[in-house]
């Protein structure tokens, strides 16, 4: 028992003092780009993926923990085929499935987050993150421009993955990422771009 308190001191302590250089930058501003799948009342199908940018602002309250506040808008992404007719000659056709079962072709969502974000330093330069925390959703999925389904609301947000962060300021992240929204959730793979300052 006295060995686990000690290793989990020293890695606290280990953590925080890696973050030193860092401390007098408390800000930190990024953009996501992700892209991964849907489920509305938990029917997926094959075309219902979707795509998101993610707009965000970190303060850092300690070297290990921040709050951070986003925009994210994200839609469905639409399949495309493309066939070489003759002399670089493409003719592509837009292959739009029906979303959900619903005959929908077209989804649309914003969301207002705001969320804890804690960092596990792992080297020098590389960091484990972890997010928790509200988005405030708003949803259209129509079929042409017959909207069928309208919701708006508050959901949980959660995401983990990896930091490289360089000591110029900017930093690259690879997360998966879960967004709850009543009864729609996504979940996508999401590679960002972010500078602390």
């Amino acid at each position: 028992m006295k060995f686990n308190a000690l290793l989990s001191v020293a890695l606290l302590a280990t953590s925080l003092s890696s973050f030193a250089e860092q401390s007098n930058e408390t800000h930190r501003i990024g953009l996501d780009i992700s892209g991964g799948s849907a489920t509305y009342k938990s029917s997926n199908q094959d075309g219902d993926g979707v795509g998101q940018a993610y707009l965000y602002y970190n303060y850092h309250f300690t070297p290990i923990f921040a709050l951070e506040v986003g925009y994210n808008s994200g839609e469905d992404l639409d399949d495309w085929k493309c066939k070489d007719e003759n002399d670089r000659k493409f003719i592509c056709t837009q292959n739009n499935k029906t979303l959900f079962g619903l005959g929908a072709n077209n989804l649309d969502f914003d969301n207002f987050v705001v969320a804890a974000k804690g960092y596990y330093q792992v080297s020098d330069n590389s960091y484990f993150y972890g997010k928790l925390g509200a988005n405030y959703y708003d949803y259209e999925i129509t079929q042409g421009n017959t909207k069928l389904v309208s919701d708006d609301g508050i959901g949980f947000v959660a995401e983990a993955g990896w930091q490289y962060d360089w000591d110029n300021g900017m930093a690259v992240n690879l997360g998966y990422k879960y967004l709850d929204m009543g009864d729609l959730d996504t979940s996508n793979l999401a590679l960002g771009i972010s500078y602390r300052f």
